[in-house]
């Protein structure tokens, strides 16, 4: 009532309550604060800024406005008459003074000199992946993710290209473990990654760090003065659906292509589908489901005091896989996993902390037969299942060939496995003076693991059977215990900053294998009277093996960090590795590895005062790494062979057949790297913009090169042969804004160029590789190629004409290749490198917009300049099935133009060529999730802090022109990769989820 009066008496006088107040808003140097969001009376009245930060509102004079926006400090200034000028202190130091997680250690993000990449905790939640670097695919610059379609399965990584022949994986450091299996951890007790992608970076963990480090530190309590719980809830279930489904030659496409290829063969027999009962199977159908479940469950308790900061994590995670599995005596085809984790740090004294994390995981698999490829190429004209119930095989009369079943290759396999991983750490630090502390911590890491497969004595067709039940039991034993110490000192003196690390590590690695098959096992249905003993025994010992092997690292580390006036930075570091696999005449081999970065930020320079850039920092970085995951079993490459006779005996004799040359004295690969770059910053930290070149060579890789068969020692030599390069550049560029109180966006991309080539192979040899047919391999480790590229032959058309035919010597219809040579004879000298599995370029992008409660988010995501070998394509034997591509476009008496050749088994046409190696682009929506939080009034009555739901789609639509179920082919050895040859697919996974916090 009085304000009514108020404003009663103020209008009777002809003064208006509250007029236009106008002004601009400015930050701390004097620019405009564009967009700057403003309200007035409680929030009843709001505006924003223009784009030259001028604004009106109405409003009292003597009253407060209150100014907001994305980077700033909220600023509250009582409104005036006369225009105002209202300043806005940048939040960005802020930002800038952000610290990341190092190799031992922490940095402020504006004093790294590397190549590091951080993603937060925002960036990992609520996907649904058993692998927390399957949620990385297209974030980061650099990283590559392929991810597999198997349930349970582990994505390959590669940091700025292949780093390895032998193996890329990087190592991974979670809470100062390390590992290069993170399988055990629940994506949703990590809080956070660093990416260590140059060796400047990474040089502090030496010969483990060749194919770069990836620091995982988990969720921990935060820090408080007073007691304080809070409980998380995450929980969602979700459809993995097939997508992308490769459509094959249905049963009269069939015939009429058979056909075809008896004309074009000049073979009399044709058939017709009486003859098969009019049957029309979809193989593809009877093998995979329509969708299948997927779950993830979690919970977290996180407390803190004055003391103590702990986090208990609990998980429960299933999977089940597209193949329609678990009829007949089959288990399935699913993941399941339970993870526990329990981390906390005790402050003894202000001076004396202590803490530990524990981890545990026991992950069960159904494993299944594979059947794509069988899927793929059996004839459309017979059941899967007769109306008897027994499985569906092809008519002897007319004969087609002999194919499986693909059907009773599902259910007449059972396979299990059960893994338990037990990893604990420990660790105690002490203040000893001001700015120097020690640190000591174990750690040891366990796993169990068994495994069997087990074939029951079945029938399906004479080349499809089971004279003797058969099981297999796997067990293996894995522990490795760490053990480091490390010095570290801190000392400020003026504008002079300086951290300096000393280390020491020791490691041992071992591990056991045993395996035993025995046959004619009974099964009843029930796994727990599924016993070796129960079968063959005499079988069972004659068919054992246990292999192991035991590792011992030893290393010496340092690194001096320097900065002056936060302007000039230096980073220099130092490692000396000895591992135990390399022991030549009983010395243990050793290896120094060093690193250098610099960095100067321009910015804190009086020339940029004015610029209006809030940072900008170049950097230069050199460093040498090495890479000791290396097998070196040199029995492996010797076989038991029978039928030697010696002298004047009768008596065959069992001899060794050497089937390649592995050199004992092989010694680790050597990475060293170049990196240049700059970070920036703009708009009062809203628009960052990061660009990085990168030279990184592997020396003394470790690979297989050809050696004259006769020799007598096998065709190939295993030894350290050669040496290649990945080189490139990386942007990475991201945009957050506020406008308003309620309304966010940000905007992100990233791409990456690489370009890998073989620069050096011992004596100039080279190796022929890889899946082949015919004795054809379909890659080659040349110099001047690429690692992995395809080898074959040029197809330069089709034959259409006879004179074309003539010239060529091949018939009208089949494939023309390049005679490369001139000499009018295509042969091996005709060969050359068809392509690569290597993209030339990755990228990722995206976008995330809030509104009040709601909240969107989408992640694009794609490669390009890559080829896959379509294998399954490749490989025909006589009258596999078509897919509908090859159906449409081969070459045939009624379709003159095919640009494909026609349907035929002549072997030339199968030789590796061009026609099998197609395009690997593809662009892809990675992830779209929509979010809801109820509000904060709602929630304070039910005493909640946050309730969101969500739904997502991963994976729901990919574009590509690729004959295959998808172009990502999954975690592949180098030899194998970018080969489809039977690979488990890809899948959409659609989710819907709900977090609660209280």
């Amino acid at each position: 009532m009085k304000n009514f009066i108020l404003g009663f008496l103020l209008l009777l006088c002809g003064i208006s309550y509250g007029q236009q107040i106008t002004g601009q808003v400015l930050d701390e140097s004097g620019l405009p604060v564009p967009n700057a969001y403003i309200t007035a009376d409680g929030g009843k009245v709001s505006t924003s800024a223009d784009i030259d930060g001028n604004f009106s509102i109405k409003a009292a004079v003597g009253s407060p406005l209150t100014f907001s926006m994305l980077g700033y400090d909220t600023a509250t200034v009582n409104a005036t008459s006369e225009p105002m000028k209202v300043t806005m202190k940048s939040s960005a130091a802020n930002t800038l003074e952000e610290v990341v997680v190092i190799g031992y250690g922490t940095q402020k993000k504006t004093d790294v000199t590397g190549a590091v990449a951080i993603v937060n905790e925002k960036d990992l939640r609520d996907r649904p992946n058993a692998n927390v670097m399957s949620s990385v695919q297209g974030k980061v610059a650099g990283v590559n993710v392929v991810n597999s379609g198997t349930p349970g399965g582990t994505p390959m990584v590669n940091i700025r290209g292949i780093g390895s022949i032998a193996g890329s994986q990087p190592l991974y450091v979670v809470d100062g473990v390390l590992t290069q299996d993170i399988s055990y951890l629940n994506p949703s007790d990590v809080e956070s990654m660093s990416i260590l992608k140059d060796a400047s970076s990474s040089a502090i963990y030496g010969i483990r760090a060749a194919n770069g480090v990836i620091i995982i530190t988990t969720k921990k309590g935060k820090k408080s003065g007073e007691e304080n719980i809070a409980i998380t809830l995450d929980s969602n279930v979700g459809f993995t659906v097939p997508v992308n489904v490769l459509k094959l030659a249905n049963a009269a496409d069939y015939i009429r292509m058979y056909n075809d290829k008896a004309a074009y063969e000049n073979n009399p027999a044709t058939i017709n589908a009486a003859q098969f009962g009019n049957v029309d199977t979809d193989w593809y159908k009877e093998i995979l489901k329509k969708s299948a479940v997927t779950q993830n469950h979690n919970v977290s308790i996180s407390g803190a005091s004055q003391k103590t900061r702990y986090n208990m994590g609990l998980g429960y995670f299933t999977q089940d896989g597209i193949l329609d599995a678990g009829q007949g005596i089959n288990s399935g085809n699913d993941y399941k996993r339970i993870t526990a984790r329990l981390g906390a740090i005790y402050d003894i004294t202000e001076a004396f902390r202590v803490g530990g994390n524990i981890a545990y995981s026991k992950a069960n698999t159904n494993d299944s037969q594979i059947p794509f490829y069988q899927a793929r190429v059996a004839p459309p004209v017979f059941r899967a299942k007769n109306a008897d119930g027994t499985y569906g095989t092809l008519p002897d009369t007319p004969s087609l060939g002999t194919f499986a079943n693909p059907r009773a290759t599902l259910d007449f396999y059972r396979g299990k496995s059960v893994s338990n991983r037990n990893v604990a750490n420990g660790f105690a630090e002490l203040d000893i003076v001001e700015g120097l502390t020690a640190k000591t911590s174990y750690t040891r890491d366990n796993t169990d693991y068994f495994g069997y497969s087990y074939t029951p004595e079945y029938f399906v067709s004479s080349s499809q059977r089971s004279l003797n039940s058969s099981l297999s039991n796997t067990w293996t034993t894995r522990e490795s215990i760490l053990w480091e110490n490390t010095l570290t000192y801190t000392l400020s003196i003026d504008k002079h900053r300086i951290t300096a690390l000393a280390g020491y590590s020791k490691q041992q690695d071992t591990w056991r294998t045993t395996s035993i098959t025995a046959t004619d096992v009974p099964y009843d249905g029930n796994d727990a009277t599924l016993y070796l003993n129960l079968g063959n025994i005499a079988q069972t010992s004659a068919n054992s093996d246990v292999n192991g092997s035991k590792t011992r690292f030893q290393s010496y580390f340092g690194r001096v960090q320097y900065s002056f006036a936060d302007k000039y930075l230096l980073n220099a570091t130092v490692r000396r590795d000895g591992s135990s696999v390399f022991n030549f005449d009983g010395n243990q081999k050793s290896a120094t590895f060093p690193s250098v970065g610099a960095g100067w930020v321009l910015t804190k320079e009086k020339f940029m005062e004015k610029s209006g850039i809030d940072f900008f920092k170049i950097k230069a970085s050199w460093g040498r790494l090495g890479n000791a995951s290396i097998a070196r079993q040199y029995d492996a490459s010797a076989s038991g062979q029978n039928g030697a006779f010696f002298g004047t005996s009768t008596q065959a004799q069992t001899a060794i057949s050497v089937s390649k040359l592995v050199d004992p004295s092989i010694n680790w690969e050597i990475v060293t790297e170049t990196d240049f770059g700059f970070e920036s910053r703009f708009l009062k930290d809203r628009l960052s913009f990061e660009a990085n070149y990168y030279n990184r060579e592997t020396k003394d890789a470790v690979m297989e090169i050809s050696i004259p068969s006769q020799a007598g020692l096998g065709n190939s030599f295993v030894t350290n042969a050669g040496t290649f390069v990945n080189k490139g550049f990386e942007f990475d560029v991201k945009w957050n804004d506020q406008v308003g109180e309620d309304f966010t966006y940000g905007v992100y991309a990233n791409v990456t160029t690489i370009k890998n080539e073989v620069t050096e192979v011992l004596g100039g040899s080279f190796l022929n590789t890889g899946p082949g047919l015919f004795g054809n391999p379909i890659k080659r480790w040349e110099k001047g190629s690429e690692v992995g590229a395809y080898y074959g032959y040029q197809v330069v058309g089709v034959v259409k004409t006879q004179e074309e035919a003539d010239a060529y010597g091949s018939p009208v219809g089949s494939l023309k290749f390049e005679d490369r040579d001139g000499n009018g004879v295509i042969d091996d000298k005709d060969k050359k490198f068809l392509g690569s599995p290597i993209p030339t370029a990755t990228y990722g992008f995206g976008f995330n917009l809030g509104y009040k409660g709601v909240d969107l988010s989408v992640d694009f995501q794609g490669v390009a300049g890559n080829e896959i070998y379509n294998f399954n394509r490749n490989a025909r034997y006589g009258n596999e099935n078509w897919d509908q591509d090859y159906v449409n476009n081969h070459y045939s008496s009624t379709n003159l133009g095919g640009t494909y050749p026609a349907a035929n088994s002549d072997q030339t046409s199968s030789r590796p060529s061009s026609f099998y190696v197609e395009k690997g682009d593809y662009f892809r929506i990675r992830n779209a999730m929509l979010g809801y939080t109820l509000p904060s009034d709602f929630l304070k009555t039910i005493k909640v802090d946050k309730i969101r739901f969500y739904v997502s789609a991963q994976n729901p639509v990919t574009w590509f022109k690729y004959n295959g179920f998808s172009p990502e082919l999954g975690n592949q050895s180098v030899s194998d990769m970018g080969i489809d040859n039977n690979v488990y697919p890809v899948s959409a996974v659609y989710n819907f989820g709900v977090n609660v916090k209280f």
